[in-house]
């Protein structure tokens, strides 16, 4: 059922909304197109649907493509010729849908030089036939905008359309590379436990074996061989919290993605400027800085009201930099800092000695300084 309704009911997902706002627009203009004859034509009606069909058909790439163009061509040469005043406007849907598609250059040129020469074939015939004379501003204006709409729509179309299928791509990429940077993590973890836990724990079940037949020929080195795997057993729990407190360090550009989704969802956008810089920052000060962001962050949904979160990372010299601002509604009250989460961002930054300062100027203002450490 789901593969059902993918196929014949949903448009492609690499091309956004944009099909789907030209179907309804198509619907309805064909709608209002055969209410203009005083006669009802079940054959017109029984067009417009197989034109919406292989309209919507003609998205998916297989090898009848070149079926749904021609379908939808030849009637929009029949609709054209009998609805002179809007009937030549179904091939602007189809030039949309020729741009749209993700051709090869020599593939896209045949279907658009085919679309043209049935589509000027057409326009020309109409203008040819007309009674108004081509001198005349307003019809020749009309002229001038039909044959640019005609010309220029397949190529606008294909424009959108990579912008659409390079956004699209670059949105898998980043759920790929999330994918890998998780699976690494966890194959790290694994290769740290084996070598070091996987280890340990051999040496303690040999050193207990050993002392439990030592214990009463031995007991001074069966003592001894406790005494190791108490030794053992306390590195190990060292080396646990140690592996622990790595799984619970973030780095920077790991908060970034979270909170950009977060932020997504509050419908505010993220606008990130020099972040790769921040990616050689040390560790200890990145895990602090991506708390700070979080909590920023949440204070951003709750309160400011804004459209845009803006984070500027920079260095110089002596200090790591990261400035935060919002276009929200700011606060008027100096009291309402509290509100802003500032005592709890500069508790965070006194472990790392950062300083942090709080404005408001046509929404809030954060400035983070961290300095370097020689």
């Amino acid at each position: 059922m789901k593969n059902f309704i993918e196929r014949n009911i949903l448009f492609p997902k690499r091309l956004g909304f944009m099909p789907y706002f030209w179907f309804f627009s198509l619907f309805l203009m064909a709608g209002q197109l055969l209410s203009s004859k005083k006669t009802f034509n079940w054959l017109d009606v029984f067009l417009v649907i197989i034109f919406l069909k292989f309209y919507h058909d003609g998205y998916w790439i297989h090898r009848f493509n070149w079926l749904d163009i021609l379908v939808q061509l030849s009637i929009a040469v029949y609709f054209s010729i009998k609805f002179p005043s809007g009937g030549g406007l179904f091939f602007i849907y189809t030039a949309w849908e020729i741009g749209s598609l993700p051709f090869k250059q020599k593939k896209f040129l045949y279907y658009y030089f085919a679309y043209l020469i049935v589509g000027i074939t057409c326009l020309s015939s109409f203008f040819l036939f007309t009674s108004k004379s081509i001198m005349d501003f307003n019809f020749g204006f009309g002229v001038v905008i039909s044959l640019t709409f005609t010309i220029g729509s397949p190529l606008a179309a294909r424009s959108l359309a990579n912008s659409y299928r390079r956004r699209f791509k670059t949105s898998q990429n980043n759920k790929r590379l999330e994918s890998i940077i998780r699976q690494n993590e966890r194959d790290r973890i694994s290769q740290d436990l084996h070598d070091n836990i996987g280890q340990s724990f051999s040496i303690i079940t040999l050193k207990s074996e050993l002392a439990s037949k030592l214990i009463d020929k031995n007991p001074q080195k069966a003592q001894q061989q406790l005494n190791d795997i108490a030794k053992t057993s306390r590195e190990d729990l060292n080396l646990v919290r140690q592996i622990v407190a790595n799984l619970n360090e973030k780095t920077i550009a790991s908060a970034m993605i979270e909170e950009d989704n977060n932020l997504e969802v509050a419908g505010i956008r993220q606008i990130s400027i020099n972040e790769n810089s921040s990616g050689n920052w040390p560790k200890n000060i990145q895990h602090v800085i991506s708390a700070v962001i979080k909590e920023t962050t949440t204070n951003v949904i709750r309160y400011s009201k804004a459209d845009i979160m803006k984070l500027v990372f920079e260095e110089d010299t002596d200090n790591y930099l990261l400035d935060i601002s919002d276009d929200g509604i700011g606060f008027k009250d100096p009291a309402d800092h509290k509100s802003y989460g500032l005592s709890g961002i500069k508790n965070r930054l006194i472990e790392i000695n950062g300083h942090v300062e709080m404005s408001s100027n046509n929404g809030v203002i954060i400035k983070i300084t961290v300095p370097k450490k020689g």
